[in-house]
């Protein structure tokens, strides 16, 4: 009996060791086809400001029901200044605002086309979109608006780049009273963009 016991745990093992073995290989951890940049992000940080140099005729500005006032996608016309040259030039954005008609405060947001000047990014552009809150300020007739800036770079020597920024404006309106959508205003902020 004890030899059927042993012949039976001989084959059974046997089994399992056949059925466990196999001609292909097993594969490795990491794919041999997946390829891992070793280059290192480079990090470059900034500082600004920026301020309406004109208008491009787009966009409305409108009573909402509720007591609001909204300007939806006015395009504007801004220096952003920076000693940094691929950061330094003409931006173009869509503002969308929408604003309490008595206290001028209100969520804001829009998207942007920042041009270096003098051609200092080889004819790339940075494009991107920007989200912030309008508050009233201690200033009589002033609110603070601090925006969040995420963008990308689109061409010349900036293509696939990333850039983040935080800034924040000073808005002033002509009559803050009766109208307070804004009139002008000025910015400072400081980002950073990434490149390979």
């Amino acid at each position: 009996m004890k030899f059927f016991q042993f012949l039976f745990a001989l084959l059974a093992f046997m089994g399992l060791l056949l059925i466990g073995c196999s001609d292909k290989s097993q594969s490795p951890v990491t794919a041999v086809d997946e390829q891992v940049s070793l280059e290192k992000a480079v990090t470059t940080y900034y500082t600004f400001t920026d301020s309406p140099i004109g208008f491009t005729g787009e966009g409305e500005v409108k009573a909402i029901p509720g007591g609001k006032l909204q300007l939806k996608k006015f395009g504007v016309i801004e220096l952003h200044t920076s000693s940094d040259p691929l950061v330094n030039g003409i931006m173009v954005h869509n503002l969308s605002i929408t604003i309490d008609a008595v206290t001028g405060e209100g969520p804001c947001e829009g998207s942007f086309t920042l041009t270096p000047a003098n051609n200092a990014a080889e004819g790339g552009v940075w494009e991107g979109k920007y989200q912030g809150y309008r508050s009233i300020s201690n200033v009589p007739g002033e609110w603070t608006l601090p925006l969040k800036v995420e963008g990308h770079g689109k061409g010349g020597i900036i293509d696939g780049m990333q850039v983040f920024a935080n800034t924040v404006l000073t808005v002033r309106a002509d009559d803050p009273v009766t109208a307070p959508l804004p009139s002008y205003w000025t910015g400072v902020g400081e980002g950073f963009y990434k490149s390979h």
